[in-house]
C-alpha cells in the first residue's frame, strides 16, 4: 500500500501569525513558513524552497485557512538561501504579492541561478584550500539544478537597518543580523514580542556561517557577535525557519553558545605544532570521516572554531601555496 504524501502542519502562534511546518530532506526541524493576518497586509514571512511537493504542502496549508497564493500580499523573506525564497515568484505570479528585502536578498533574486553557480564554484574553490576533497561539494552540485525553478523576481521593498513596516497587525521593523548566511535579517515587533528570526538562531542551530556564503574574513565572529544581541530578546517568542517556536531565547542562546565552545574545545586539542591542512585537521575529530552532505557542514564548522581560536591566540593560520594549514598558537 502506498504511503500517502506528506503534509504540512498548521500552528497558531498568537498575535496573528500561524507556523507552518513542513517535512524537509536532511533536517529533523522541517522548514517553517510564517503567515501573517490581520489588518495589514496578508504576509507569508519566507517561501520554502522549489523542492518537488513543497508547493502543493504550503498551498494545501493555505487552503486549509481558506486562501490560495492569489491572496497573500507581501512576502518578507529573512535571507537568502534557497529553502527561503524558493516560492517566492509562484506566489507572485498568483496574485502580485510584493516581496520585501534587504539589499543583499534582493541581489540574489535578481538572478538566483547566477547567484547560487557562484556560490557552488566558491564554495568548491574554498573546500579545495582546506584541503577537502572534491567529493565533498557532491551535495550542493545535486541542488544546483533545481535553481534553475527559482525565478528571478523584483523586491518591491529593499529594506535596511530600523525600517519598518506593516504585516498584518504587526509592526516589523529590520534588524540586520549576517552570521548563517551575510543576507540574515531579523523583523521584530517589540510590541508584540515576535521576531520572525529565519535561520539566524533555532533549536538545533550550529553557530556555523554556511560554507558557501561566508563573507568577510571573521564571519563566525559577527554572528556570535549578533546572536548575543538577539539574546537580548528575553520577553519575545523567536519564529524560527527550522523547528519549534522558540520561547526561551537566552537558554537557547546559552545551549547553543556552550555547543560552539564545545567544538572549539576539540579543535584546540586536535592543534599540534605541525602545520596541518583543516580538513585533515577534521579527520582526526570527525566520526566517520565527513564528504558528501556532511562534508561541507562539518567544514564550515571547525572554520568557524579556528577562526575563533585565531582571534583568541590559540591557532595560527598558515598558507602553503593555495593550501590552508593550521597549528597551534600561543
Amino acid at each position: 500500500m502506498a504511503s500517502s504524501a506528506p503534509t504540512a502542519t498548521v500552528e497558531e502562534q498568537g498575535g496573528g501569525v500561524v507556523r507552518i511546518a513542513m517535512p524537509f530532506a536532511g533536517f529533523d526541524a522541517g522548514l517553517n513558513v510564517h503567515l501573517v493576518r490581520g489588518d495589514g497586509p496578508l504576509t507569508l514571512v519566507d517561501a520554502a524552497a522549489a523542492l518537488p511537493g513543497v508547493s502543493r504542502m504550503l498551498s494545501g496549508a493555505l487552503a486549509t485557512l481558506g486562501l490560495t497564493y492569489a491572496d497573500i500580499e507581501q512576502v518578507v523573506l529573512t535571507h537568502h538561501h534557497l529553502d527561503h525564497i524558493g516560492l517566492t515568484g509562484e506566489v507572485v505570479a498568483a496574485g502580485g504579492a510584493r516581496v520585501v528585502a534587504n539589499a543583499a536578498v534582493a541581489e540574489v533574486l535578481a538572478d538566483p541561478p547566477a547567484h547560487f553557480h557562484g556560490e557552488l564554484e566558491w564554495g568548491i574553490a574554498q573546500g579545495r584550500r582546506h584541503g577537502g576533497p572534491d567529493a565533498m561539494m557532491d551535495g550542493a552540485r545535486t541542488a544546483l539544478p533545481y535553481t534553475t525553478a527559482i525565478p528571478a523576481v523584483l523586491v518591491d521593498h529593499v529594506v535596511d537597518e530600523g525600517d519598518r513596516f506593516a504585516a498584518g497587525d504587526l509592526t516589523l521593523t529590520t534588524v540586520l543580523r549576517p552570521g548563517h548566511s551575510p543576507s540574515d535579517t531579523l523583523f521584530v515587533d517589540q510590541d508584540a514580542g515576535l521576531s520572525f528570526v529565519g535561520d539566524h538562531l533555532w533549536d538545533g542551530s550550529p553557530v556555523t556561517p554556511v560554507l558557501g556564503s561566508m563573507s568577510g574574513p571573521r564571519p563566525a565572529a559577527e554572528y556570535v557577535a549578533g546572536l548575543a544581541r538577539t539574546r537580548e530578546l528575553t520577553d519575545h517568542r523567536l519564529l524560527a525557519g527550522h523547528g519549534a517556536t522558540v520561547d526561551d531565547v537566552a537558554g537557547l542562546h546559552d545551549e547553543r553558545l556552550a555547543g560552539l565552545e564545545t567544538r572549539i574545545d576539540r579543535a584546540r586539542t586536535a592543534l599540534t605544532d605541525e602545520p596541518t591542512s583543516t580538513w585533515e585537521l577534521g579527520s582526526g575529530i570527525w566520526r566517520p570521516s565527513s564528504s558528501g552532505y556532511r562534508g561541507p557542514a562539518r567544514l564550515s564548522a571547525l572554520l568557524a572554531a579556528l577562526e575563533l581560536l585565531a582571534a583568541r591566540g590559540q591557532a595560527v593560520e598558515e598558507h602553503d601555496g593555495e593550501l590552508v594549514r593550521w597549528r597551534r598558537g600561543g
